[in-house]
């Protein structure tokens, strides 16, 4: 019998990767100060801020470093930080990735690999660390285009994330209306509870946080659970560094200078009373079942009480109210409280942000953001409610005590523990702005950061390859086996 097929075309045309000029002054000083290279790589919003004090550093410390900017955050508002944290000047290749998840992995993968081949061929140096950050997809994938492409490992700004969830959440019931004893028990099981490895999600981060570890070689670790999580999974101790999170640097930084306009210049009502500022835009949350929760729960708190709440808008979090019909109810909604209700696009200066939560004009951050976790430990007066059912800095909830799961399961629970945070002569409202910093200091996470990778490289036997012989410390390589 004759059989048919169909042919599926699976290329598509891709932008060229830009390779800057200052790309051989960097390795003209490495061969000058026989160095090894760091490259610091930078592909979303959180990676420009927390990245970016780490090449700052680097440069200060004379360390031969560039930046690798995967481009695929090219718009204004997504990609201001490069320009806002003076990353620009030190790009020494733009990859120019485009696509959704599956194009932006699959091009990431190729460009990341060839990009690395053609440095070593042009500049006969094959000593260079890409350092990569978090849980995004950039830190996913590079690693594996490292390994693949060039035989080495890199390094990791923010290693070991991993998800978990307080065993409290298993009790939950999606139909029924919590009363405020059952918010305070998931509250205090939160903080108290024990809790369980939750592995779906967030969704790609965990995958990408998993597949980054494989591939590194110098793990820089927030905190001691962080580096528990990657001790635990068999990675060699001695390269996991406790050093903090480098966002706290970032924070520092835009606290130091003023913002090229205020945000109440900008949205002038944000300087009438106090608000909670929420922002919602993670895949999970982006089900049908937990956003109608949460926009039914920002509803509620808009219509049924006084709170004043500024919703900034991404990309996602339109794509679904255009899904489930809710735009049109969020615009009329905004119309009815203008006092009270107000929709922004995305802030894209970071300073707005440290500005509106230093301002003592916001008491709350409404967020399934994973960074936004980290940096309200670092605004004493603004309260941290995560719209998730686990969370990959727990560490925040039963380590810092300052932050708290709100279970998107239905829309009481959203309003029902914004009113209970808000009680400031409760013990929840209080509790929430005990907030203890476990970070590092603000200015000195980074220094730590290129104080280690500076040591290597000046060992004079840095290398990266993954072979079991350098970890026994029988021998080291110093070429690798590109004839392959």
């Amino acid at each position: 019998m004759k059989e048919d097929y169909a042919e599926l075309g699976v290329s598509r045309d891709l932008l060229p990767i830009k390779v800057s000029g200052s790309l051989y002054d960097v390795f003209e000083l490495a061969k000058k100060q026989e160095s090894p290279i760091l490259a610091v790589v930078t592909g979303t919003k959180p990676d420009f801020y927390k990245q970016a004090p780490i090449m700052l550093e680097a440069s200060k410390e004379k360390v031969p470093s560039f930046v690798i900017n995967t481009g695929q955050h090219f718009d204004e508002a997504l990609g201001f930080g490069m320009h806002e944290f003076n990353l620009n000047e030190f790009v020494g290749c733009n990859m120019q990735i485009r696509g959704d998840l599956m194009e932006k992995a699959s091009e990431l993968l190729l460009k990341f690999g060839y990009f690395g081949r053609y440095c070593s061929k042009k500049f006969h140096n094959e000593s260079m660390l890409p350092i990569v950050h978090g849980d995004t997809l950039v830190a996913g994938i590079a690693p594996l285009a490292w390994v693949f492409g060039m035989g080495k490992k890199v390094g990791q700004n923010e290693a070991g994330l991993r998800s978990m969830s307080p065993e409290i959440m298993k009790c939950l019931s999606p139909t029924k209306e919590p009363t405020r004893r059952e918010v305070h028990n998931l509250v205090h099981n939160q903080l108290e509870g024990k809790w369980f490895l939750a592995r779906e999600e967030p969704f790609p981060e965990q995958i990408d946080t998993w597949i980054c570890s494989a591939g590194t070689q110098f793990f820089f670790a927030p905190t001691t659970l962080n580096k528990d999580n990657l001790v635990r999974e068999g990675y060699p101790e001695e390269f996991v560094h406790i050093v903090g999170n480098s966002v706290v640097d970032a924070i520092h930084q835009k606290r130091r200078g003023r913002p090229s306009r205020s945000i109440f210049d900008v949205y002038p009502q944000l300087e009438k009373g106090v608000w909670i500022r929420m922002d919602i835009h993670r895949r999970e949350n982006l089900t049908e079942r937990r956003f109608t929760s949460i926009i039914g729960g920002l509803v509620d708190i808009i219509e049924r009480r006084e709170d004043k709440v500024v919703l900034v808008m991404l990309n996602a979090t339109l794509s679904a109210l255009k899904q489930y019909g809710l735009e049109k109810r969020l615009k009329t909604l905004s119309e009815e409280h203008k006092d009270r209700f107000l929709i922004t696009p995305l802030w894209k200066e970071y300073a707005h942000v440290v500005e509106f939560l230093d301002s003592g004009h916001c008491w709350a951050e409404m967020t399934d953001s994973g960074s936004m976790q980290e940096e309200l430990l670092y605004f004493p007066n603004v309260s941290s409610l995560t719209v998730r059912l686990n969370t990959d800095r727990p560490e925040t909830i039963f380590d810092a005590k300052s932050n708290i799961l709100v279970p998107p399961v239905n829309r009481t629970w959203i309003s029902m523990m914004a009113k209970e945070a808000n009680r400031k002569d409760e013990a929840l409202g209080t509790q929430l702005r005990k907030k203890k910093q476990i970070y590092g200091k603000p200015g000195q996470v980074s220094k730590k950061i290129i104080k280690i990778i500076k040591k290597e490289f000046e060992n004079g036997d840095a290398n990266f390859y993954p072979w079991l012989h350098q970890r026994l410390g029988l021998w080291k390589e110093k070429n690798s086996i590109s004839y392959l």
